[in-house]
């Protein structure tokens, strides 16, 4: 019986196995065996020579632990995953040792595996967590490891480097020790896969001279910062969540402009020099501010957009009412107390609440101080009451998001003083509702309404004021007429 034909066995019994054994071949290759029973792999585990079993997709344990005594090479290259009981078994067998289809391990099968002796190949693994690489880099034999996403230790770092030279994007985590290795590497070291390193790991490897390419790096601390800022040779970083830096600030800054959307962490000296940029400042990705840096931003005079923050100490509405720009969005707020409210009141540009669902009589007491325009788009109802008090709001108005109006509320909003009033998001509204608006003072934006009667038609008619009615689609000849003879109605082409 020869090999071709021991390779194409897919069963066998104890008899046929006590067979192949007597035939005293230096290798038994097996690999048309999905299948082993215990019994038969008690008899093959008594064979000198090598044994290759590929065919075996799962390793029940009385298996492995027939294996285990078995003294020549085993090759078991069709195993995906390993058990802590089945690599435990494995372990004790001493001769070379083929796992090759592994591609993950957990660290107790890590650690169990740790304790064979011998040559172990696992030239498939790929997926290795920190601990289980700390834990199979105790193996005592000679290893043989793929491109392992973890490197823990100065050997596996030397290996990954005369595998794959200095082109380690697959590595996802690295320490200290591997770190000092791969920066004496000659020549450039590519790290795009580290998403997170300690400073002791940043520290060693920007000592690398040559091009560094570490792109999956967003958050560095100052520490790591001053490290690499010392880097001799090429340096790529990630696109920056966090900005401690004044200098590396503003290198994002001239690559970015002002879109900072993706900053979540900013420092006092970081946002001294975005306070330098000429133009809007987008931070939404702040979803906290500490008072220095809120007092630093003030002093920007282009527009400001924290959309990021959904909660607004009182000191730190206080330091931002300080803002110097003409626009201050703070869409990310829920909810906004009378404190806040009355700080922010003090800003003298535009703001905008975009994202306010309820507003309480009080707050909106507080905002109808403010000066400048206001716009509460988030707000899709209000009653009479917080009507009435944004009706004393002396600038622009935006209150696009409202659906619906009441009668009462909208007689209230009549009285607004500013010289713009914007109910923009309202598709339909009472005869009287409009009869009350249209008594409003300042334009008049309305560009939602999707019908009008002749009688509220005519009274909007009467206006002396600019008024938008863009969104109009049915109303009769009679109305359409009466509105185009106001040269201050804005209306849609179909009615002009």
């Amino acid at each position: 019986m020869d090999g071709d034909t021991n390779r194409t066995l897919i069963e066998l019994s104890v008899e046929k196995a006590r067979e192949l054994l007597g035939l005293q071949l230096p290798e038994l290759c097996l690999d048309g065996l999905v299948r082993l029973d215990p019994a038969v792999a008690r008899v093959l585990a008594e064979h000198e020579g090598g044994l290759s079993l590929n065919g075996l997709t799962d390793l029940p344990d009385a298996v492995a632990e027939a294996f285990a005594s078995h003294a020549g090479g085993l090759t078991l290259d069709g195993l995906t995953t390993l058990s802590v009981r089945t690599a435990a078994a494995l372990a004790r067998h001493d001769a070379p040792l083929y796992l090759d289809g592994i591609v993950s391990l957990s660290t107790e099968a890590a650690v169990a595996l740790a304790d064979h002796d011998g040559f172990l190949s696992l030239s498939g693994l790929r997926d290795l967590s920190e601990p289980a690489a700390r834990a199979l880099a105790a193996h005592r034999g000679r290893l043989s490891l793929g491109p392992v996403n973890a490197l823990p230790t100065r050997a596996w770092a030397l290996d990954a480097l005369r595998q794959r030279g200095g082109e380690l994007d697959h590595v996802k985590s690295l320490s200290p020790e591997a770190a000092a290795v791969l920066a004496v590497h000659d020549g450039p070291l590519s790290l795009n896969g580290l998403t997170a390193a300690t400073d002791e790991v940043v520290c060693a490897i920007a000592k690398h001279r040559g091009r560094l390419s570490i792109k999956g790096l967003t958050s560095l601390s100052p520490k790591a910062v001053e490290a690499l800022s010392a880097h001799q040779g090429g340096l790529v970083v990630g696109t920056l969540r966090t900005l401690t830096s004044a200098s590396w600030t503003r290198s994002v800054l001239k690559k970015h402009g002002g879109q900072l959307g993706h900053v979540t962490a900013l420092s006092a000296d970081a946002a001294a020099v975005l306070v330098g940029h000429d133009g809007p400042l987008v931070l939404d990705g702040l979803e906290t501010m500490p008072v220095a840096v809120a007092t630093t931003l003030a002093g920007h005079a282009g527009a400001l957009s924290l959309a990021g923050l959904a909660n607004l100490p009182a000191d730190v509405a206080i330091a931002l009412s300080r803002h110097a720009g003409d626009l201050m969005s703070l869409d990310g707020l829920h909810t906004i107390t009378p404190e806040v409210a009355a700080a922010l009141a003090a800003h003298g540009g535009m703001l905008s609440f975009g994202g306010l669902r309820t507003l309480s009589t009080d707050a909106a007491r507080k905002l109808a101080t403010h000066a400048a325009g206001l716009s509460l788009a988030g707000l899709t109802e209000i009653d009479q009451d917080v009507a009435t008090a944004l009706a004393g709001h002396p600038g622009t108005l935006f209150l696009d998001g409202l659906t619906t109006l009441s009668d009462d509320a909208a007689r209230a909003l009549a009285g607004h003083v500013g010289n713009l009033l914007s109910l923009a998001g309202v598709t339909r509204l009472s005869d009287a509702a409009v009869r009350s608006l249209a008594s409003h003072g300042g334009a008049l934006s309305l560009a939602g309404l999707e019908s009008l009667s002749d009688d509220a038609a005519m009274a909007l008619a009467a206006r002396k004021r600019r008024a938008v009615l863009t969104g109009l689609t049915s109303v009769s000849p009679t109305a359409a007429a009466a509105l185009r003879g106001n040269a201050g109605i804005e209306l849609p082409a179909a009615l002009r």
